[in-house]
């Protein structure tokens, strides 16, 4: 496609305003949506992941200001419980699963709808290493993290038809504000956000030919 409009689902948290960075500075038509945005511009609009309505309007609005489709949404949107299971609150696991897992199956979905009669496109979601591998106090975590891989899979699958691709990237530590009160962690040992936003940017603008089904991407010394 010749016009690569993406949209960044959680485009103001650390990475997410990284990723939204990296692609404007490559020359790309970025929208940038999240929950916390109080000022609307074309550019900028909010969404709560959570509410169907909210991200149906979203993508309306999106198309409404862009020239031409989709191309690409990046699902960085999500949220962080790490408890034991038996100390993980309901309050915690179910805001957990309606963020990371429902909020990205809401907006993949209407990507999916959309780019299914427009030329196809690509759906890159953020994941984890707990997606694949058994840490502790990663319960809720993991559970949602896990249900974004199946939901990954299964896009692959049934957008082959229509030229849609899907790329789940698990990362190892990023260092993210999240790390800034744990000072027995150092940054040196970590990912930077923008190691994350080149590597979103390099399967962004692959041809439609090409399927990156899932990239780990992690730090020199592995998983921390």
């Amino acid at each position: 496609m010749s016009i690569r409009n993406v949209m960044v689902v959680g485009g103001t948290g650390d990475i997410g305003r990284a990723v939204t960075h990296k692609l404007r500075a490559e020359g790309l038509r970025v929208l940038c949506a999240a929950d916390d945005v109080t000022t609307e511009t074309p550019d900028t609009l909010r969404v709560d992941v959570t509410r169907e309505d909210s991200v149906r309007s979203l993508f309306d609005r999106a198309e409404a200001g862009l020239e031409g489709p989709l191309s690409v949404l990046v699902n960085c949107a999500g949220v962080g419980v790490f408890t034991p299971v038996h100390e993980t609150s309901l309050a915690d696991w179910q805001r957990c699963l309606d963020v990371n897992l429902t909020g990205t199956f809401l907006c993949a979905r209407e990507a999916f709808r959309r780019m299914k009669s427009r030329g196809g496109g690509r759906i890159i979601h953020i994941g984890s290493v707990s997606d694949h591998l058994t840490l502790p106090m990663n319960g809720a975590y993991a559970a949602t993290k896990h249900g974004v891989r199946g939901l990954t899979g299964v896009l692959n699958e049934e957008g082959k038809a229509f030229d849609i691709r899907a790329t789940l990237l698990s990362l190892g530590a990023v260092y993210t504000s999240f790390w800034r009160s744990r000072p027995e962690f150092s940054p040196a040992d970590m990912l930077s956000v923008e190691d994350v936003a080149q590597c979103i940017w390099e399967i962004a603008i692959k041809p439609l030919n090409v399927r990156v089904d899932e990239v780990r991407l992690l730090p020199p010394r592995g998983v921390l």
